[in-house]
């Protein structure tokens, strides 16, 4: 099955994603006559970095990734790369990279994900999480407004370093959202994919976000 799906910047502006919860299975098995490898492409305007409400900042997101699911076993296995880039919204000078790498990394389906801003509950996405290398400009930016948060960029020193990396995808955007003890279940009706790192100089989570542009099953 092949999809390929379009946004615009005005919907990515509502995928502001903050925490990881840990409500997820393990990777489901690959028969033979089903998906043994999942293509991710997405490029765009990021939402999560300033410039929609602040004016301050916007950036673009790249992130590639592939999930191979073994034939017998069925274990998926996950390799990603993201690249995200920050420009000052009044000059439009590039003030800040960040980009990452992972390979052969734990995969999880069906994995949730609380976001406490925009008070819904992403279901149904892929999660890619491990040990990876990440790479950032060698600069300092402080009081950087990210996720309603005041943050310290990551700085590497310009060189790659070893961090928890992940992925997560979401094909087309379904979610949750409690209603008098129980969920109302929906979806947005496009797709994203969030890259970045965990548990970093300090920072909870730190990365970007943008709009799924390819989502191949083959």
């Amino acid at each position: 099955m092949k999809t390929k799906l379009k946004v615009t910047t005005a919907l990515l502006a509502s995928l502001f994603l903050v925490s990881i919860i840990a409500v997820s299975t393990p990777a489901i098995a690959a028969k033979p006559d089903c998906t043994l490898m999942i293509n991710i492409m997405a490029k765009g305007d990021d939402a999560d970095i300033p410039g929609y409400d602040l004016g301050i900042y916007n950036g673009t997101t790249l992130i590639v990734g592939k999930i191979k699911f073994d034939e017998v076993s069925g274990e998926g296995l996950g390799r990603l790369e993201f690249h995200t880039k920050i420009y000052h919204d009044e000059s439009g000078k590039k003030v800040y990279t960040i980009k990452g790498k992972l390979k052969n990394a734990m995969v999880i389906s069906n994995h949730e994900f609380v976001c406490t801003v925009r008070g819904v509950t992403w279901i149904n996405l892929w999660l890619v999480v491990g040990i990876g290398m990440i790479k950032t400009t060698d600069t300092v930016i402080e009081d950087f407004e990210y996720r309603g948060e005041t943050i310290t960029l990551p700085n590497t020193g310009g060189k790659y370093v070893p961090a928890t990396v992940f992925m997560m995808v979401s094909p087309y955007g379904d979610f949750k959202i409690p209603i008098n003890g129980d969920f109302f279940y929906g979806s947005v009706g496009f797709g994203w994919v969030s890259a970045g790192i965990m548990g970093f100089d300090g920072l909870e989570m730190f990365g970007g976000v943008t709009g799924l542009t390819k989502y191949m099953e083959i």
